[in-house]
């Protein structure tokens, strides 16, 4: 059985339940206003002299109707870091509790857990990059309070077994943070319609990705209205600037055109992996669902350094658990890839 909502309730810190958040002028009136002198801004009209909203409503309310939830479901982050962030606090007692997840996977919840002083217990993948449900289970003790879990997951681009996340939010005794940013590239396999199933289940997804606008920095979580609640109690007051609403509101009008990115993307990675795969210098390219590719080389840093020393970054993600000489390569344009394959190829054949 999954935690009820009262289950979950009794996991948020103590001070938190008890905090009053900070109220903004601008929250704290109803009605249409047409002079404002609540809250010390220049009256001088710039075009951004006012606050922005601190909740977003325009945003929430376009993405709440993408993604079939309601407005007391959702809350946005200055990207997936604030959302990871808000969760370690909300939940997690320095010096007393713990978090897990499962390397390699996304660096922040570590730096997250190391910041707010607690425990960050790492259960590796298994070579080809599965849940290691035995392992797993046996690092859960009663001060566990968050699980992180990436699917698809970054940077192997693998998903997650539907059927092992499933068992895993009934058997954790915390709550589980569903990591999809790249959910947009498979939106079939996304834990969102199942939302009102699990009271711990929280998941985040971002802009940064698929919709491609990772400089305006938007995420956004998904969980319980008491969740959501919790996490705007704590977030600074206006952590989403007039900026960054107008522009998602822009990008989020043209979902076609994301659709069309992401089918070019798609068909761009099979071409990459493909290629990849004739390479003397590629010991293995692994499978995934995403717009990046793992690929293991003979000599990872050999080839990372041939790069860089004509231009072309990719990730070099040779520390990381069960990822010894392996390079995660981001799907570029149809120039970026050839450019890419013809670099690549000049040190194959040396």
């Amino acid at each position: 059985m999954p935690l009820t909502a009262t289950d979950v309730r009794s996991l948020v810190r103590e001070n938190i339940l008890k905090l009053t958040p900070y109220s903004s002028a601008r929250s704290e009136f109803k009605g249409k206003a047409e002079v404002l002198m609540d809250a010390n801004e220049s009256p001088f009209d710039t075009g951004i002299n006012r606050y922005p909203h601190p909740k977003s409503p325009d945003v929430r309310a376009r993405l709440a109707e993408l993604k079939g939830v309601n407005l007391d479901q959702l809350m946005l982050g200055n990207g997936s870091d604030d959302l990871v962030d808000f969760v370690t606090r909300i939940f997690c007692r320095p010096g007393i509790d713990n978090v897990i997840a499962l390397p390699p996977t996304f660096g922040m919840y570590k730096v997250s857990a190391a910041i707010n002083d607690v425990e960050f217990r790492a259960v590796p993948l298994t070579p080809d990059f599965d849940i290691p449900m035995d392992k797993l289970m046996a690092q859960f003790d009663e001060n566990s309070k968050v699980l992180w879990l990436c699917s698809p997951n970054n940077p192997s681009g693998n998903l997650m077994q539907t059927e092992k996340i499933e068992y895993l939010l009934e058997k954790f005794p915390g709550v589980v943070v569903l990591d999809e940013a790249y959910i947009e590239y498979i939106p079939e396999r996304s834990f969102l319609p199942r939302l009102n199933e699990f009271p711990n289940l929280i998941i985040t997804q971002t802009l940064s990705k698929a919709w491609g606008v990772a400089g305006i920095r938007l995420g956004a979580a998904y969980a319980s209205p008491f969740i959501i609640k919790m996490m705007n109690g704590i977030k600074a007051p206006y952590n989403i600037n007039v900026l960054t609403q107008q522009r998602a509101l822009e990008i989020l009008a043209d979902e076609q055109g994301m659709r069309e990115r992401i089918t070019f993307l798609m068909q761009a990675r099979e071409e990459l992996a493909a290629a990849l795969q004739e390479f003397e210098v590629v010991d293995h390219v692994f499978p995934s669902v995403t717009n990046f590719i793992l690929v293991r080389f003979q000599n990872s840093d050999r080839v990372y350094q041939h790069l860089l020393e004509h231009g072309i970054v990719v990730r070099n993600q040779s520390k990381q658990p069960n990822c010894a000489n392996c390079l995660r390569i981001t799907v570029g344009t149809a120039e970026e890839n050839a450019r890419f394959l013809e670099v690549l190829s000049a040190l194959n054949q040396l």
